[in-house]
């Protein structure tokens, strides 16, 4: 016979676990589970629309967040996800996080990024044919369909590609350095 103490413990246990669950998987996005675009990390966060469910809870601090209309308007296409090296491999799961694509298109053809796990505690997958550019337009939504850009977030890029006017004056700096070295040498 449990002693009141513990009853009352245990049923505390019990209905936490039915308040607000954090995601899957509470750590920073992997890197091979994103894309960098345009200045932006853009991730597959979700198989539906935001509000359905997209926990920013963990990964909101981390910069992560809903893009802006002028953002969507330059998003990347759904293609632009698939790349040599993303976490979910073809017809797999994400090793780390049972991350899969529900892919009923042939324009997947590859590895993907999907990091519903790192934004939701529902779903581990994502909908390819929700972003396929060739079916229903960049992240456009159609008659009857849900709004796929609701199924992108984005944060500032964490590994900006360097401006080629950037690289020259990096070059020159380094090219100046070289030979004042020799030249006092």
């Amino acid at each position: 016979m449990q002693s009141p103490l513990r009853k009352l413990a245990a049923v505390t246990a019990l209905l936490a676990g039915f308040g607000a669950q954090a995601a899957y998987v509470n750590a920073p996005v992997a890197a091979n589970a994103y894309i960098s675009f345009g200045g932006l990390d853009w991730a597959w966060a979700f198989p539906l629309p935001a509000a359905d469910g997209l926990d920013l809870s963990y990964q909101g601090p981390l910069g992560w967040r809903l893009p802006t209309a002028a953002e969507l308007a330059a998003a990347p296409l759904a293609t632009d996800f698939m790349f040599a090296g993303a976490n979910v491999p073809l017809g797999g799961a994400d090793p780390l996080t049972g991350a899969t694509f529900d892919a009923t298109n042939a324009a997947l053809n590859g590895a993907a990024a999907c990091a519903t796990p790192y934004f939701s505690n529902s779903y581990r997958h994502c909908d390819w044919q929700d972003g396929n550019g060739q079916t229903y337009g960049p992240w456009a939504g159609t008659a009857g369909a849900e709004s796929f850009a609701d199924q992108l977030v984005v944060r500032a890029a964490s590994n900006p590609v360097p401006e080629p006017a950037s690289l020259a004056l990096v070059g020159l700096a380094l090219g100046a350095a070289g030979w004042m070295r020799r030249r006092g040498a």
